[in-house]
């Protein structure tokens, strides 16, 4: 019963191995896992197990999260094998099973079990050893944690270590050498084991006038040199290998021979070489090291060293590479790739090349002590890397398609020149050819600004004509002459525009307003001394269609582009902000500020914590400037101001306060609340100084119910349990003030640029008239009656009026347990919003209907990979919203995704929009992805598009079309990118992720 006592008492590999019963050794050991890495060590081979690991002998059965073997095939009986045990003759495995071990067995007819978090042991057998695993990969870069702890484990029962040295962290290095195994200062080690199954024997010389010793191994050797300059140690293997040194008659293979490290070593190795520094290895056939110097010469080089923002590795193959230093390498007739094929598709080939790769520990900036992967325990590396090379080509296959006498690059980004090549075709911009090009690398900048990345843009549009333009992005410790970090970008692009826009319906045919048109938009945002933030923008757009031409969904979807500075500090529960805005662009409304400063303290306590207090207070002066009518007429035909875009300007001064009354009574929270604000207006809508005095009071309260069932089980839905909570909520306002709303130009714009050059043309298109749309369709009135005004932090200071709402909410989640058993996690099951408004006065505040604002927001998450979701809004006056929407969404990675989804609109308009769209990876070599939206009611056929990309060794080529019914716009597109770019687009098809060339190997 001691094995049974030791695994209940919790043994571990650093304490004893826990042997099990004997298995016949006929029988074989099978050994499967998700995927595995494998690798040559000695005469061993390695394997590191990743996923359900189980080892199956006989009636032994083993079951592990990850672990590690080291296999001795064909071993010779009587020999004794590495870790002290005894071959028998077959082979033998160790194993180091690590996470839920569990191992399954027969002792004299009866079941027993062993469990622990780890196990170390072996296994042996004169049958086969036979390895199953999803995938199989080579020796990663950097070795997990699970393989330390087993080497650490391994080696205390007495195994012979075959990896590379690592330095000691904290008093135990992840071999589990201790401080008495370290080595000393000023001093390098020399391990050396065989390759193979021939031991290592070495024929010694020395030189008794020059005291140079000679050492000549020819079968087969690792050679370890450790205890170099900061964290380096150098590890080789090699069939053949050849060391000059001083001070040496011998090599002890057991791990102990200590040198000097001012005495030289030098190093010839022959024959499958593999050298590796840090995370850097090169494979070569012939190789010369002076380790003292770090200098060297490589013969038939190939080069594998990680990139950061880029998943692969990069490979450099060459004739000749002569190491000039520790990181600097100078290459002839080399090539560059990140495909692991012998002859790859693509490579760019230079005539001659420097290479720098300077490697250290990262450092906390803080501590000053070396950062560690969290996973590996290992220092972090850093690296800092750049090439200058000569006679640059390009190549595809054997077709050489680009030529640059010189190239400066720093490889932190591995791109080549050419950062992107799209090419398109439609009836808007005709036939395009779109080109990014790395712009430090084509004026060959070497020292690049640290945390600068630019790109330079050369397009042409044979139906507009040549594009051009630039895109800078940065993150820096200090900019614009001031100290603190900081992150912007600068996004420039221009056109002599020879052609019309097309903008859809009745403004397909519009004369642009300007012959060269152009955009330039900068952003800043850096963090000073004491709190205190500084924000910068610039957003010159030369005319009002240029950006819903030529960048639709910026136009959509983002902000919209002002000019403007500011400062904000903010500290606690308070903020203050300075800012000043000017208008560039006369074809948008738009508020200057010159300047405006703010004030914000929120949640205040108050009396104890019986009161909290909120406060916003304001002053700036404004002037609004409205905008321009276009000037092409079929433009201008539905275009007119909106009711509050007015030309005025003046002092705006606002304050706003809110007093809290919280009281706690049972399960309910009440709030008793009362807000008020004193404003002054320079000028109001008829240039009218205006002082308006508002008050808000009322009361809200809150609610939490939940009950819980953990008896509800239903494996078909995945439900272990079942929880339900509900808060509900409820308040009452009253709100009057001394002013009309309507009196007021809007200085705090509540639309984007986009969304009030739509509602512009509302009037004409929906109403059959200019402007003003009715006053229910109004954005200001809408804003009002959904409670904005009851915001102390409100985002329209304009928005506020007589009144009355009572306001219910519910928000419910069915929470249930998902997972595996023992390791189980609460989730949402079914989320369920829904809120209703009741207007006491509805004549007044919601033309003619009590019930108003009605929504809901379902959720029903009804597996990890399907939701089914419905949402919907309600309002009950003529022509009200009535918007619902249903649909699902279905995910699997990493093969795709796939969405259908229904929406119904009535009111002013109506449209019944059947959306559809999917992303899916159909085979290794093909990706698909299509769209398309329906509206069944008068609009008909919105638009397509459908896209279908080979994944080839070498390069994406994607290929699809687009229908853009509204514009009558039928476009085609073709795109070709070499898959070690790290900005792909192609790479990322929705939920069908595209795999970094080499990522996984050989493919």
């Amino acid at each position: 019963m001691a094995w049974a006592l030791g695994a209940a008492i919790g043994f571990s590999p650093a304490s004893a191995q826990i042997a099990l019963p004997p298995v016949p050794p006929t029988e074989p050991i099978v050994v499967t896992a998700d995927s595995a890495a494998q690798w040559i060590a000695g005469s061993e081979e390695v394997w590191l197990l990743q996923g359900n690991v189980t080892i199956v002998q006989g009636t032994t059965t083993a079951r592990c999260v990850e672990g590690v073997l080291w296999i001795t095939r064909d071993g010779q009986p009587g020999q004794t094998g590495q870790g002290g045990l005894e071959n028998r003759g077959g082979s033998k495995v160790v194993a180091h099973l690590d996470g839920d071990v569990r191992i399954d067995f027969r002792r004299q007819g009866t079941r027993g079990r062993l469990a622990d978090q780890t196990w170390l042991g072996h296994f042996q057998t004169t049958a086969a050893v036979e390895l199953k695993a999803g995938t199989v990969t080579g020796r990663p870069m950097v070795e997990p944690a699970v393989y330390h702890r087993a080497e650490a484990g391994r080696r205390q029962l007495g195994a012979v270590r075959l990896v590379q040295h690592s330095a000691p962290i904290d008093g135990v290095a992840p071999d589990g050498t201790t401080p008495g195994d370290t080595i000393p200062k000023s001093t390098r080690r020399m391990r050396a084991f065989s390759r193979s199954n021939i031991l290592v024997q070495a024929q010694w010389s020395t030189d008794p006038t020059t005291n140079q010793s000679t050492a000549v191994i020819d079968s087969g050797v690792n050679l370890i040199v450790d205890g170099l300059a900061d964290f380096d140690s150098i590890d080789v293997s090699t069939d053949r290998l050849v060391i000059w040194t001083n001070g040496l008659e011998g090599l002890d293979t057991t791990g102990q021979t200590f040198q000097d490290d001012d005495l030289p070593l030098e190093i010839y190795m022959e024959g499958n070489v593999v050298f590796r520094q840090g995370d850097r290895k090169i494979s070569a056939t012939h190789m010369y090291y002076d380790v003292r110097q770090q200098v060297g010469i490589v013969l038939d080089a190939e080069i594998l060293t990680p990139v950061p923002e880029y998943d692969g590795l990069l490979k450099m193959k060459a004739a000749v590479v002569r190491q000039l230093g520790r990181d600097r390498f100078y290459a002839e007739n080399a090539f560059v790739t990140s495909s692991r094929m012998g002859s790859p598709g693509y490579r760019i080939q230079t005539g001659s090349a420097i290479f720098e790769d300077h490697q250290r520990v990262a450092v906390d900036a803080i501590t000053g002590r070396p950062l560690l992967d969290p996973e590996t325990h290992q220092p972090v590396i850093e690296h800092e890397r750049s090439v200058t090379s000569w006679n640059n080509l390009l190549f595809i296959e054997s077709l050489p398609v680009f030529y640059w006498p010189v190239m400066a690059a720093d490889l932190e980004e591995p791109s080549y020149y050419v950062s992107r090549l799209r090419i398109k075709n439609d009836s808007v911009f005709g036939t395009q050819v779109l080109t990014a090009w790395n712009g430090f690398q084509l004026l060959g900048i070497h020292d690049r600004p640290k945390g600068v990345k630019w790109d330079i843009d050369l397009d042409y549009l044979s139906d507009r004509g040549f594009g051009h333009g630039t895109t800078v992005k940065y993150d820096r410790p200090r900019s614009l002459g001031l100290e603190g970090p900081s992150v912007g970008s600068v996004d420039a692009w221009g056109i002599y525009d020879s052609g019309l826009d097309n903008l859809g319906r009745d403004r397909r045919h519009l004369v642009p307003e300007k012959d060269y048109r152009f955009r330039l938009h900068w952003q800043h945002r850096q963090q000073l001394a004491s709190d205190t933030q500084f924000s910068a923008e610039v957003g010159w757009i030369s005319d009002r269609n240029f950006l819903e031409q030529y960048y639709e969904r910026e136009w959509d979807e983002r902000k919209d582009q002002s000019t403007g500075l500011e400062f904000k500090r903010i500290r606690d529960n308070t903020s203050w902000s300075v800012t000043a805005d000017a208008r560039l662009n006369d074809g948008f409304t738009e508020t200057e500020w010159l300047p405006r400063a703010d004030h914000f303290w929120l949640g205040q306590s108050l009396l104890g914590n019986r009161l909290s207090w909120y406060e916003h207070s304001s002053a700036g002066y404004a002037r609004m400037r409205v905008s321009s009518t276009p000037e092409d007429p079929a433009d201008a035909a539905s275009f007119s101001l909106l009711p509050w875009e007015v030309v005025r300007n003046g002092e705006r001064l606002v304050t706003r306060q809110e007093i809290d009354f919280p009281v706690q009574w049972g399960p309910v929270k009440f709030v008793p609340y009362a807000l008020g604000e004193l404003g002054h207006w320079g000028e109001d809508i008829n240039g009218n100084d205006l002082q308006r005095a508002y008050y808000q009071a009322g009361l809200r309260a809150t609610m939490p119910m939940w009950k819980i069932d953990p008896t509800v089980e239903n494996w078909l839905l995945n439900v272990h349990g079942i929880a339900h909570k509900v808060v509900f909520d409820v308040e009452c306002s009253l709100a009057e003030s001394n002013q009309d709303m309507a009196d007021l130009p809007l200085y705090d714009q509540i639309d984007d640029n986009s969304i009030e050059a739509y509602r512009r043309r509302l009037a004409f298109h929906t109403f059959g008239g200019p402007a003003p749309v009715p006053t229910r369709f109004d954005e200001r009135f809408y804003a009002l009656r959904t409670g904005m005004a009851g915001w102390v932090t409100a985002p329209g200071t304009e928005i506020a009026d007589d009144l009355m709402a009572v306001r219910f909410g519910a928000r419910q989640r069915w929470q249930t347990k998902r997972g595996a058993p023992g390791s189980r996690r609460v989730i949402d099951w079914i989320e369920l919003d829904t809120h209703a408004t009741w207007f006491p006065k509805a004549d007044r505040d919601n033309y003619g209907n009590s019930l108003g604002l009605v929504d809901y927001n379902f959720r029903w998450h009804v597996g990890d990979r399907l939701t089914l979701l419905s949402d919907g809004i309600f309002d009950f006056f003529d022509d009200g919203q009535q918007i619902v929407t249903v649909g699902g969404f279905l995910t699997r990675p990493p093969r795709g995704s796939m969405y259908v989804g229904f929406r119904v609109l009535e009111g002013p308009i109506h449209s019944q929009v059947l959306s559809f769209s999917y992303n899916y990876r159909m085979s290794p070599k093909w990706v698909s992805s299509f769209g398309t939206s329906i509206d069944f009611q008068d609009v008909g056929n919105i638009g397509q598009s459908f896209r279908i990309t080979r994944i080839g060794e070498s390069l994406l080529l994607s290929a699809g079309f687009t229908v853009d019914a509204s514009r009558g716009n039928i476009g085609v597109q073709f795109a070709i990118e070499p898959r070690f770019l790290p900005k792909t687009r192609l790479g990322r098809v929705g939920g069908a992720q595209i795999p970094t060339a080499g990522l996984y190997g050989l493919e």
